[in-house]
């Protein structure tokens, strides 16, 4: 027969009822809260974890987290990648959107020199490296392995600008902007001299073929202009009229 038992924490280890020592102390008779799994059963339209909310909020100096983690990995695996957090979501509703992970910063007020809803970075100190592609943020999407129906779009990343009603002003305003920054005793003509725009790999050799992503411009002037920003000065990308029509 089970037995449910209901004690209050510390209660029977002479630590009061509540045991405020959240700090682990392997030495303590109680363990500190060390705590080998938590499992949440949350109220529907209810957060399973809730750090403030709308009404009540979290007020926070700018040295505050709500949640950190830092953890280091000594192991050497080339096959298996390391995640110290694992977010995983199946979708299982035909029809349904999201299924995302969003990350929301609002303000009502003019910000300073930076302000960034998400960040992404990495640090290869003074003698980090990696023998392959190492990237501050990686967007990788699968795609099925059959025939693709004949709705929808697919892209890996998507770059969405929303632009209210009364918006105005001549503000320089950029789907990207990409900046390469130096420490003050570096230069970037290492960047100059090796660097790229982009490096796109896969699509071979550029073919006779408008239908390929990568093939053979026609004899033709070009009759467009796209306009990019380098250094503070703008600049045209001249452009033809493809011959490939997308459904």
């Amino acid at each position: 027969m089970s037995e449910t038992i209901s004690k209050h924490i510390g209660e029977g280890f002479g630590k009061g009822e509540l045991y405020a020592a959240l700090a682990y102390d392997s030495s303590d008779v109680f363990g500190g809260m060390q705590i080998k799994s938590i499992k949440f059963s949350p109220v529907a339209g209810k957060p399973a974890i809730n750090v403030g909310d709308s009404t009540t909020a979290w007020t926070a100096l700018y040295t505050d987290k709500a949640i950190s983690i830092y953890s280091t990995c000594a192991s050497v695996n080339a096959s298996s990648s390391f995640e110290p957090v694992l977010i995983n979501t199946v979708m299982t509703g035909a029809g349904q959107v999201g299924g995302r992970v969003r990350v929301n910063m609002e303000t009502d007020v003019a910000l300073g020199a930076w302000a960034n809803a998400l960040k992404a970075s990495i640090d290869f100190s003074t003698t980090g490296s990696v023998t392959g592609l190492g990237s501050a943020f990686c967007a990788e999407m699968t795609m099925m392995g059959q025939a693709m129906p004949a709705s929808g779009n697919y892209a890996v990343a998507e770059l969405e600008l929303i632009c209210p009603e009364n918006w105005s002003g001549s503000n320089v305003v950029a789907f990207i902007h990409a900046q390469v920054g130096a420490a003050a005793s570096n230069t970037s003509a290492n960047f100059v001299t090796n660097g790229f725009l982009l490096d796109l790999t896969g699509m071979g050799t550029p073919v006779d073929d408008t239908a390929a992503i990568w093939h053979l411009t026609k004899d033709t002037a070009p009759t467009h202009a796209l306009r990019c920003r380098i250094d503070g000065v703008a600049y045209d990308i001249l452009m033809q009229a493809s011959q490939y029509s997308s459904n």
